[in-house]
């Protein structure tokens, strides 16, 4: 670096994040990134950062004489993350654009602006992308975790008193459904095949536009021309029969299916490989789940590293995306048996298709946020450099009562 006087900027495709003591530099276009804890260093970026300097700043002869400083320039440089411009070239300051969250529909702005009318007006229909109906609660087959497996993964699930949900209810909430954007609806049981109103859901299936996923537990599954005519999503628990196993998969092979195996240790993840393989399965899910017992086999499997956040090059709009709304949640509802619907199972009710609207159970989610816009901003997530890198929360943070699954803070 010659003893001239630079402007100083990073590219547009590189990300930064500020913590109290330490900074991230990421580039989001090749995936390379600068961790530094040096003070002169921040501070510099963050004059980067400031308003009135429009993402550029000069580079004196006495900044260029810092080893720190000029180390840093030079890995920057090297990583083709920011260049410098000779003064002498460009004797006027340039102007960089720095990426920031600035969305202009973004749901805390209407919250404050507008009123609920004018919002539902702007067709917020398009958030809901995916709805769960549970059309009964109905099963006999007893599963050791019965009640809890739909609190992490989606699955089948019983209550005590049984309930079904009226075939009018469904009837209303599918026509609400019929032009809207929603891409997947998935119908679970209890025993779904055991639901008194499934005639009448196979005539009103017949002139619906969408396909209907049908999540059935094996021990449950018998073949039934309306279901195995849908998308059928069948749900492999252990332990398992091998013998069973061999009949089922006779039945459904040639069906579209696609196979769920839930897992709780690597003993069960091993069988379903092997299942996977000796059967030549194509179309399958491997989903862990936590019993409150087996801690360990989420942290040697499920909890993060720094290279497993990094194993792919993340895009600007994933990290802000990230800072926004819970990708693992939003656009989801969920409809119980007794017409009760929240945005997530482990939530709390936004109202019920009886009495509710679909758009007024959006607004009330978008308004109330108790899963769709859930992020990383609680401790210790608030203290690290990675907290919008990380994939957002899920339901295993919620059942296993930990903020962060991951290895690298407390």
């Amino acid at each position: 670096m010659k003893t001239k006087n630079y402007w100083f900027a990073l590219k547009s495709y590189a990300y930064v994040e500020f913590k109290e003591k330490n900074m991230l530099i990421y580039d989001t276009k090749h995936g390379d990134r600068i961790e530094t804890a040096q003070e002169k260093v921040i501070t510099l970026i963050k004059e980067m950062y400031e308003p009135n300097n429009l993402g550029v700043i000069p580079i004196s002869n006495e900044l260029q004489s810092d080893p720190y400083i000029r180390s840093f320039i030079q890995e920057i440089i090297n990583k083709e993350m920011g260049d410098l411009m000779d003064t002498e070239h460009f004797p006027n300051k340039p102007i960089r654009l720095i990426p920031t969250l600035s969305l202009q529909k973004d749901i805390d702005r209407h919250i404050e602006y507008e009123d609920k009318v004018a919002f539902i007006g702007k067709d917020i229909s398009k958030y809901l992308t995916e709805v769960n109906v549970y059309l009964n609660s109905i099963c006999d087959k007893s599963c050791k975790h019965c009640e809890s497996y739909c609190k992490q993964i989606h699955c089948c699930s019983t209550n005590n008193p049984s309930t079904e949900l009226p075939i009018e209810q469904v009837r209303n909430l599918l026509e609400q459904l019929r032009y809207s954007p929603v891409n997947t609806i998935n119908l679970y049981g209890g025993d779904i095949l055991s639901y008194s109103y499934l005639n009448e859901l196979q005539l009103l299936a017949s002139s619906y536009p969408k396909t209907l996923h049908f999540y059935i537990h094996h021990k449950n599954y018998r073949e039934n021309e309306f279901v195995d005519s849908q998308l059928l999503e069948l749900i492999i628990t252990f332990p398992m029969d091998g013998n069973h196993f061999h009949e089922l998969w006779k039945q459904i092979k040639d069906k579209q299916s696609k196979l769920h195996f839930i897992v709780e240790d690597e003993q069960q993840y091993n069988d379903s490989a092997r299942l996977i393989n000796e059967y030549n399965i194509k179309e399958y899910s491997i989903h862990p789940y936590y019993t409150g017992e087996n801690i360990h086999f989420f942290e040697d499997n499920i909890f993060l590293n720094k290279e497993d956040i990094f194993y792919k090059a993340l895009q600007m709009r994933e990290i802000f995306r990230n800072q926004k709304l819970n990708s693992n949640s939003f656009g989801t509802l969920y409809v119980l048996p007794d017409g009760t619907v929240k945005a997530n199972m482990n939530t709390a009710v936004l109202g019920n298709i009886a009495e509710d609207d679909i758009l007024n159970i959006i607004y009330k989610e978008l308004i109330e946020n108790t899963a769709w816009r859930t992020i990383r901003n609680s401790h210790p997530c608030d203290q690290c450099i990675y907290q919008f890198m990380c994939p957002a929360p899920s339901n295993y943070e919620r059942a296993i009562g930990k903020n962060n699954l991951c290895h690298i803070i407390n």
